[in-house]
């Protein structure tokens, strides 16, 4: 099957593509973009284009520097399809390289349009990823903060395990309270009882006396029995 697309129709009378058909083209409000690409694409079907010295398109003639189906610059050209635009077949094509944004950005530089199909297609499909970036960035922002307040977290664990180190290093052994405070009273009162008891028996202390005013009594009893016997 021969392929044919807009400019099909306004070849010339030997069946070229030439200055009739860009004419035609630029009367019917395609761009030179699509124009080229629709004769590079009859070309490539096997259709003659006058390009011979002289003719309407030596040396490039009108499309020469135009951006057309294998430049950088129409990223989209090779998704022109027959009617010069971006019709929902190559739409659907196109989106298998470009997203519904980068397509939307690219089309001012091929030179098309949607026709009403692709550009329903392209409309839902900018919803959707519109609705995928959104929560995209609801995911960023919550990581982020989660990521935040795990850093703060970390930031007052490390201040609070450092204040505790540094209490723990100033801090004596023995704090005044506690077991070791009790052994403590209790050594005192050892020493106390001690020391009471060594007071009592010093000489003139109340024990000593009351050790000797019991030997006295003892000594008068002994010599009042002895008397007794003696009587």
């Amino acid at each position: 099957m021969t392929y044919t697309n807009f400019l099909s129709g306004q070849l010339s009378s030997k069946g070229t593509v030439g200055k009739k058909a860009w004419e035609w083209g630029k009367s019917q409000g395609f761009s030179d973009q699509q124009l080229k690409v629709a004769v590079q694409q009859l070309a490539q079907a096997g259709v003659g284009v006058n390009n011979a010295p002289g003719q309407f398109f030596n040396n490039g003639g009108p499309m020469r520097g135009v951006a057309g189906i294998a430049s950088p610059k129409n990223p989209l050209g090779k998704y022109q399809g027959r009617g010069g635009n971006l019709g929902l077949n190559y739409y659907t094509q196109a989106r298998n390289e470009f997203s519904a944004s980068e397509i939307g950005e690219l089309l001012p530089a091929s030179g098309m349009y949607l026709p009403q199909r692709a550009q329903t297609q392209w409309n839902f499909d900018m919803q959707r990823e519109n609705q995928t970036n959104l929560m995209n960035a609801q995911r960023e922002a919550m990581d982020a903060q989660n990521a935040a307040m795990r850093d703060q977290m970390d930031s007052m664990l490390a201040m609070y395990e450092k204040k505790n180190s540094t209490v723990s290093k100033a801090a004596p052994y023995s704090v005044g309270t506690g077991g070791n405070a009790s052994l403590k009273a209790a050594d005192a009162s050892k020493k106390k009882s001690k020391s009471n008891v060594r007071s009592d028996w010093n000489r003139g202390g109340a024990g000593f006396q009351s050790s000797l005013n019991t030997g006295a009594a003892s000594s008068v009893a002994s010599s009042a029995a002895s008397k007794s016997l003696n009587v």
